[in-house]
């Protein structure tokens, strides 16, 4: 009699990940792919959550969006133009300045 090897697999049913339209779509296609019927804050937002989640323009935490879109910019790395013209509409407003994470202590 020989036992067969049990692997993780087998206790535990596979699943596939979704993932999600907006990982998979440039910054700019984001607010062209939300739906029509939401408000032009929240598209605005996902734009700029969105951006904070590229981790291609470094590190977010500890600073605003429009320092670590200008530090973006200064090391040459492109940073999306519509999140400065958000940034720029909204300087006053914490909801669109502040990053994701502002909630989180460091």
């Amino acid at each position: 009699m020989s036992a067969k090897t049990k692997t993780i697999t087998d206790s535990f049913k596979r699943t596939k990940q979704v993932t999600s339209l907006k990982q998979k779509l440039p910054i700019s296609d984001v607010k062209s792919s939300s739906s029509k019927d939401g408000s032009q804050r929240e598209q605005d937002i996902a734009i700029l959550k969105q951006f904070d989640l590229t981790l291609e323009f470094g590190p977010c935490i500890g600073v605003t969006r429009l320092e670590r879109w200008m530090r973006a910019e200064k090391h040459g790395l492109n940073p999306p133009k519509d999140v400065k013209e958000l940034l720029d509409q909204h300087i006053n407003d914490p909801e669109y300045t502040d990053c994701l994470w502002k909630d989180y202590a460091i």
